[in-house]
């Protein structure tokens, strides 16, 4: 995964390292750089700024702690669908707040 940002429907979306990685990395020397070489970096996940966690099923696809009803290939499409998702959920909420009346 590559670190990128994207807007959403008003929402940005997020994908970065870490913050303090690269100081940590420093810090450790060579050992470090040579046992994380030819692995993925893992990347951090924010919607509007806000850390999101997540973890890789074993076949690969990505699914977020606070929505487990879905999985997907890519992490910034399922971060989308968790856009939806939420603003579906909130419409839901101010219906049933206001007795079905708009």
């Amino acid at each position: 995964m590559e670190p990128q940002r994207q807007e959403y429907k008003g929402h940005t979306i997020e994908l970065r390292a870490p913050e303090g990685r690269e100081e940590v990395r420093a810090r450790e020397g060579r050992e470090e750089l040579r046992a994380t070489e030819g692995r993925e970096e893992e990347l951090e996940l924010l919607i509007d700024n806000k850390p999101l966690r997540y973890g890789q099923l074993p076949d690969g696809l990505y699914v977020l702690e606070e929505y487990a009803y879905d999985w997907q290939e890519n992490l910034t499409d399922l971060a989308r669908r968790f856009i939806d998702y939420r603003d579906k959920a909130e419409e839901i909420w101010r219906e049933d707040e206001s007795g079905g009346r708009e």
